[in-house]
């Protein structure tokens, strides 16, 4: 019936140009249930309240205050008081720590402490607090924890690059150019512990307020990664050879409200590329799978492999060797210079062409 009818449309143009128009318009409407489930997301899940019932949370809100007392510690030039705010806040976030019975060997919570002994020697030894504003009452707390002694120093010097007997950007640039998407790889399995490592080196990444909200669910059962890549629409064909799929998620809950909507995808991302380069330089090969799915497919995926809902899915990573003697795409790149612009002026002039 629906068949006969399209025919029968064709046969007048206005009808059919009409019908076609409402097709792809309503086609555009449907699609804003995209964004309808991602402010749904943002509500359920970014929002930071005046206590934190759930660790990741604080962990999350932790590494933001503390940071700051961290980048003030680094600033150049003369030393500034700074950093009152802050460090009323990490002081009340370890207290919430405490009083939850998380653990305080955690190097989330040393950090923290760590970065208040660090912002305390410094107002003793330069009197910058000249009216004792905050200076007793960081003694105070202090005095009030058991610390006991820990490496994570901060500031610390820059750790220097190992260039011995080789030229360091000559060095990464064979690791990008050796960095291709790979499609055929051997059945062989890689080592978990090799995994792990490149899971360790891409933990070095920038994220916001070192927030560090990527988590890797590594799927390697055969019947399960069947299931994971009949949910992506881009690897047929070859994701099947694959050993190892990884599903590479952001938590939500370590973003303070909607403003940070977008932070998940760029610190997910930054992750990401640093696990790719970090498996690659094992000679392990990888292929990004993308995550361009419906609302309903992606709360599948959470559910199958329970997965958080309060964490987005960022991408699949297909991982395994490759296979001996593997084609890759050519993949062309832009010139540098079609990439890199310049900005002359505070304002672009009228006639500037993008």
């Amino acid at each position: 019936m629906k068949d006969k009818l399209k025919k029968w449309m064709k046969t007048y143009p206005i009808i059919w140009a009409s019908y076609w128009r409402v097709k792809q318009e309503l086609k555009r409407l449907l699609m804003m249930r995209y964004f309808l489930y991602d402010a749904n997301h943002a509500y359920q899940f970014m929002f930071w309240g005046s206590r934190h019932r759930n660790r990741r949370r604080l962990s999350a809100e932790l590494l933001f205050q503390y940071h700051k007392i961290e980048k003030g510690l680094v600033m150049p030039g003369p030393k500034r008081f700074f950093g009152i705010d802050p460090v009323l806040a990490v002081m009340d976030l370890l207290k919430q720590w405490r009083e939850n019975n998380f653990e305080i060997d955690d190097p989330i919570y040393l950090g923290a402490v760590e970065s208040l002994i660090s912002y305390h020697d410094l107002l003793n030894t330069t009197g910058l607090d000249t009216d004792k504003i905050i200076l007793p009452k960081v003694t105070e707390f202090l005095e009030s924890i058991s610390v006991r002694n820990t490496d994570l120093k901060t500031p610390y010097e820059l750790p220097q690059l190992d260039v011995t007997g080789k030229n360091s950007i000559e060095s990464f640039e064979n690791l990008m150019h050796a960095r291709r998407s790979v499609r055929d790889f051997r059945a062989q399995p890689v080592d978990l512990t090799l995994i792990k490592k490149a899971v360790e080196l891409a933990q070095l990444s920038p994220s916001a307020c070192n927030r560090q909200p990527w988590k890797v669910y590594l799927v390697s059962d055969p019947d399960d990664m069947k299931t994971l890549l009949s949910h992506q629409n881009g690897n047929r064909g070859f994701g099947h050879l694959a050993p190892h799929v990884a599903i590479i998620t952001a938590d939500s809950q370590c973003f303070f409200d909607s403003s940070e909507r977008n932070e998940p995808f760029v610190d997910g991302g930054m992750f990401a590329m640093s696990l790719i380069l970090s498996l690659r330089a094992q000679e392990i090969a990888t292929c990004c799978l993308n995550w361009c799915v419906p609302p309903s497919t992606d709360k599948t995926v959470h559910q199958i492999f329970g997965i958080p809902k309060s964490q987005k899915i960022i991408m699949l990573l297909a991982i395994g060797y490759p296979s001996d003697g593997v084609s890759v795409p050519r993949s062309v790149r832009f010139p540098a210079i079609q990439v890199m612009d310049k900005i002359a002026s505070t304002y672009s002039s009228p006639d500037r062409q993008t």
